[in-house]
């Protein structure tokens, strides 16, 4: 058990030196989907990111980017893999090597075969 908790913080501590300053704008299509899959609204999950409802359509029209700890927010609101399709990556590079940073890393040889 030591040692999956010193792998998964080791891949925290990675991802987090590569997170930008600036951060990552989500994708406006993939946040409406979820918010009505999970009967949830963007009013609810604006407060659950610490924004107010018109912050948060605003920065989703707009294309602004979220900082680390609004993505961190989301990601326990959505959970690893739906917060992953939600966030724009700036390349197809960038986002290879951040999902192989918290998914791919992990997984079983078997599995990535498959």
């Amino acid at each position: 058990m030591a040692s999956k908790r010193n792998t998964l913080n080791s891949a925290t501590n990675s991802i987090d030196t590569t997170f930008p300053a600036d951060g990552y704008p989500l994708k406006w299509e993939v946040i409406k989907k979820w918010v009505y899959d999970h009967k949830k609204t963007q009013a609810w999950l604006a407060r659950k990111l610490k924004l107010t409802p018109d912050e948060f359509k605003r920065k989703l029209e707009e294309r602004e980017k979220f900082n680390e700890e609004q993505i961190r927010r989301l990601v326990r609101v959505m959970h690893a893999g739906d917060a992953f399709k939600a966030i724009y990556f700036p390349s197809v590079t960038i986002k290879n090597n951040v999902w192989w940073e918290v998914f791919g890393k992990y997984k079983n040889k078997e599995e990535l075969n498959e």
